[in-house]
């Protein structure tokens, strides 16, 4: 087994715009022609998962997105990283690489995201790199070969971390790592391979936690984060704190169903009384008429 935890090298643009991105097996061997050229190996090896999801094959992108083209990131305004990830959601590690690149996007661009001219200070992609120049606002591009490279902070620095891309899967051929909803996107996969490496770097094998003092946020921004631990004692201030800063949720109203009207219900209540009375006296006066009619009768039978 390679060894887990590698210093990896201080981050250097010059560096970066000198990458071979072609290269293949160690970069010495080239394909004769009408070859297809090897792709590229991670020499630190495969990633190590947490326990919970269980690796079953690895694929690079050519063979699980046979329909589609891949790309690095299609849509640049929006992503969606909960719907097609429920099912690795069982681990603590991706639950935070997903919330916590989330909080990034918001920290940064709140200003941004409500409005359709506004610069977006922070993009997730933008820690990768693959046959482009480190430069601003850089875009990486999908490298056949398979070769990319990473930009996150570790041990006081940003560092330069390779990956391959291979992807794990599981039996059930789920993708064991965080996508969009788009599904040729890797960015998030090729991201979260590279912070998972870091995170090696702090798991140990007997904890009950998949992540130690490891945080997600700190490798994006290199930000210090202030953990608060969560002491029975102080439950009563922590929501309250919560009820402060996280906006309540609230059903939608619902609309009572509209009662059908029928015409004798748009009446005016004098005027059902006036009707009402109409009624009654004509019922009354029924009597009457009847008992005429029978003295009448009588009458004309005497004569």
């Amino acid at each position: 087994e390679k060894w887990r935890f590698p210093i990896w090298p201080e981050w250097n643009d010059a560096d970066i715009n000198a990458e071979k991105w072609d290269a293949g097996k160690g970069g010495k061997e080239k394909p004769g022609k009408g070859q297809i050229s090897p792709g590229f190996d991670d020499p630190e090896g495969k990633i190590r998962l947490p326990a919970s999801l269980k690796v079953h094959s690895w694929k690079r992108p050519q063979e699980f997105l046979t329909k589609e083209v891949p790309v690095i990131v299609q849509n640049e305004t929006s992503f969606d990283l909960v719907s097609a990830n429920e099912h690795i959601f069982c681990s603590e590690l991706m639950r935070w690489i997903v919330s916590e690149i989330y909080s990034v996007w918001r920290i940064y661009n709140e200003n941004s995201l409500g409005s359709e001219t506004s610069t977006l200070l922070w993009k997730p992609w933008e820690h990768i790199y693959a046959l482009c120049k480190a430069t601003k606002d850089h875009k990486p591009l999908y490298n056949k070969f398979g070769k990319y490279v990473l930009k996150l902070y570790w041990m006081g620095c940003w560092r330069k971390i390779i990956v391959d891309d291979t992807m794990p899967f599981n039996e059930e051929e789920n993708l064991l790592l965080p996508a969009t909803a788009c599904q040729n996107e890797l960015w998030p996969m090729l991201l979260s391979k590279a912070i998972i490496k870091l995170a090696n770097t702090s798991i140990h094998e007997t904890g009950k936690r998949e992540m130690e003092e490891f945080t997600v946020l700190h490798t994006l921004t290199g930000w210090i984060p202030e953990v608060i631990p969560l002491q029975p004692e102080y439950l009563d201030n922590i929501w309250g704190f919560l009820k402060e800063i996280v906006p309540e949720f609230k059903l939608p109203e619902k609309k009572a169903p509209e009662l059908e009207i029928t015409q004798d219900d748009t009446k005016p209540e004098e005027t059902k009384d006036s009707e009402l009375k109409t009624e009654v006296s004509s019922m009354n006066k029924l009597p009457d008429i009847t008992e005429k009619a029978e003295a009448a009768n009588n009458v004309s039978k005497g004569l």
